[in-house]
């Protein structure tokens, strides 16, 4: 059963918590970046906010699978779905489909070929694979490694603190998968991946509040 493997056995109520808590925070970005959509009108900050969504949708499908697993609530469904990684698959599809919506937006891919099959490899990728945690957090790494480097690059052609803000974000969550990979050496690094996971989601939330906020005020002005 993967999502009771991940972390140390003292861990897994707060795990469970902090999926709830990623879910949050994942939707209010999402809600933010609609509105920053709303005042600014660039199209980018809709798919930020659809990108964001799917991430809320994965985190809390997860989080609540923890919370049956953890308070025994409903062991029955708890033991189905576990006995076909159900959840776990809907996650990693969720997930990959928000990180690769956003290396298209980044990326500024507009060939719908190339689009459809990037998509389409996930989706293949998620319902075929095999040992999925690991398989999971390599992708997620890689899709991640390469947002961070499209955002740094984009620091450095506009200077702009957000911008900035945005690529230490990415970067946070990047770093978390690696402690995610490395919880076969000591289990504990799972907890120091998720804190840092914690903390991007966190600037990147501030960042589009910001967004709002200015792009509010220069409406007004």
């Amino acid at each position: 059963m993967i999502l009771v493997l991940n972390g140390p056995y003292w861990f897994r109520g707060f795990d469970a918590i902090l999926g709830i808590l990623f879910a949050l925070i994942t939707f209010l970005i999402a809600a933010v970046s609609y509105k920053a959509y709303k005042i600014t009108e660039e199209k980018k900050y809709s798919y930020f906010s659809v990108s964001f969504f799917l991430m809320s949708l994965a985190f809390f499908l997860t989080g609540i699978f923890e919370v049956f697993l953890t308070t025994h609530v409903w062991d029955l469904l708890s033991q189905w779905l576990s006995q076909f990684d159900l959840v776990f698959l809907a996650h990693m599809l969720l997930i990959f489909l928000a990180y690769v919506s956003l290396l298209i937006i980044t990326l500024k891919i507009t060939d719908r070929k190339v689009i459809a099959l990037l998509f389409s490899l996930i989706l293949l990728f998620t319902l075929f694979s095999y040992q999925y945690y690991l398989k999971f957090h390599i992708i997620s790494f890689l899709l991640l490694f390469f947002l961070s480097y499209q955002f740094y690059t984009n620091y450095l052609e506009k200077k702009q603190f957000n911008a900035k803000l945005v690529f230490i974000a990415f970067y946070l969550l990047t770093c978390a998968e690696v402690f995610f990979l490395a919880i076969m050496y000591d289990q504990v690094l799972y907890v120091v991946g998720a804190l840092l996971q914690l903390l991007g989601y966190i600037l990147l939330f501030y960042v589009f509040v910001q967004v709002v906020y200015h792009g509010g005020t220069k409406r007004k002005t």
